[in-house]
């Protein structure tokens, strides 16, 4: 049977044609395949009078009221989720399959709905649910994500228009998919890295907190009754036990309002600032710091830029995706003569003494020779390779280091403990 149709192009365009179809069901299913978003679709020759969006003329009102009743849960799904956190790795899930299956050639439409019916996630679920209506009304992808800027930053609605623009959709949202994926994985091995010497910390220092203050001061009483002077570094630890048994209280609050305020620093503040300041100013840290901000820089830049993003634009989403923000101000310093100076890349990186001269001077060569994106991407590779090189070696290091000390701290209380029973041998033999 033939159907005609009046659907949606896009945000603007509306098309209108004739369609071959068994039912008005199947010929919504088809134009959906097609990427088109139906407006009304009734029996070639017939003209209903109050259409309906891919709904059977045979429907009364009271069908129609109730499915619109039936939407509201939804609705407050979609609310509910802006309160709900939706896990980085979800995205890089939703990220890969709306790649895959648009490159099999299925509509966004038709991603969207399969996505949504088939993910576990119900913070995501009910994201991806909005997106879907937003675009089966006639929105653009990046339009609909755009409700959801703590889901979808700047860079992914930057690339996802990009790609709609050049038509490279499927191919944005691949490299978009596996430039989070890389960045998850060095996040991951810097976690594991870290994991385990924290461990190491948190237990130490949970250990000597509790055998200073609650039961040491039980073992003082041994030494009260001896008629001899105690050694010095039994009288330190004696004082330091005291002191920590009589104040245990308000040293656990001053712990915990320094961990609040230094676990709530903010980007952009003071107290950020001085604390990136810091970093750039440690030796090892400072090495560690610089190469996986640049090699983070470096490598959002070149995917940028190879989607087609101008240099302003791209420059301004590379920099909001680093954490240092003493480096952060330099980079936007750069942006902002670019435009209104007309400055080149090359010498405005120069400028910046903080930037590794090694990687401003790669980034000039490929300006220069007209291949900045491919010059970008090896930069990355470079400054990846000295991060995984340094967690490696901050892995082999610290483990050994941190038993030292631990051991070193609890060899001494052990050593002041024993000091008076050695004296007293020795007096009495």
């Amino acid at each position: 049977m033939l159907y005609s149709y009046k659907a949606k192009k896009g945000p603007i365009q509306v098309v209108e044609g004739d369609v071959d179809a068994v039912s008005q069901e199947d010929a919504v299913a088809k134009l959906e395949g097609m990427g088109l978003t139906p407006i009304r679709v009734f029996v070639k020759g017939y003209v209903p009078r109050e259409p309906k969006l891919g709904r059977p003329r045979t429907e009364s009102r009271a069908p129609a009221a109730a499915h619109k009743d039936a939407s509201r849960p939804l609705s407050r799904a979609v609310l509910l989720s802006s309160f709900t956190r939706v896990k980085s790795r979800d995205v890089d899930t939703f990220t890969r399959q709306m790649a895959s299956l648009i490159k099999a050639s299925v509509s966004v439409l038709g991603s969207l709905t399969l996505i949504s019916q088939q993910t576990e996630s119900k913070p995501l679920k009910s994201v991806v649910g909005d997106l879907e209506r937003e675009v089966r009304n006639g929105k653009m992808l990046s339009e609909a994500m755009e409700k959801y800027p703590d889901i979808f930053d700047n860079l992914y609605l930057s690339m996802v228009r990009s790609g709609e623009k050049g038509g490279v959709l499927e191919e944005t949202l691949s490299r978009l998919a596996i430039h989070r994926e890389r960045e998850q994985e060095i996040r991951r091995k810097i976690q594991a890295a870290m994991a385990y010497p924290a461990l190491m910390v948190i237990v130490g220092i949970g250990t000597i907190f509790v055998m200073l203050t609650f039961f040491l001061p039980k073992l003082v009483g041994l030494f009260e009754n001896m008629r001899q002077t105690l050694p010095l570094p039994t009288r330190i630890l004696i004082s330091l036990s005291n002191f920590m048994a009589g104040n245990w209280y308000w040293i656990a609050i001053a712990a915990v309002l320094v961990f609040s305020i230094f676990g709530r620093i903010k980007s952009g503040s003071k107290k950020k600032l001085m604390l990136d300041i810091i970093k750039l100013h440690v030796p090892f840290i400072k090495t560690f710091v610089l190469n996986a901000e640049i090699a983070k820089f470096t490598k959002t830049l070149g995917l940028l830029l190879a989607s087609g993003i101008p240099i302003h634009d791209s420059l301004k989403f590379s920099t909001d995706t680093l954490d240092n923000d003493v480096l952060k101000d330099s980079l936007y310093r750069v942006g902002h003569e670019i435009i209104t100076e007309g400055s080149t890349l090359r010498d405005s990186l120069h400028r910046i003494d903080v930037f590794p001269k090694f990687a401003a001077n790669m980034i000039a060569v490929g300006e220069q020779g007209g291949k900045l994106e491919g010059a970008l991407a090896e930069v990355s590779a470079v400054y990846e390779r000295e991060v995984d090189q340094a967690i490696k070696i901050a892995t082999a290091l610290l483990e050994p280091i941190l038993i030292l000390v631990v051991g070193a701290v609890v060899g001494f209380m052990v050593f002041a403990m024993l000091m008076p029973i050695f004296n007293i041998g020795i007096m009495g033999g």
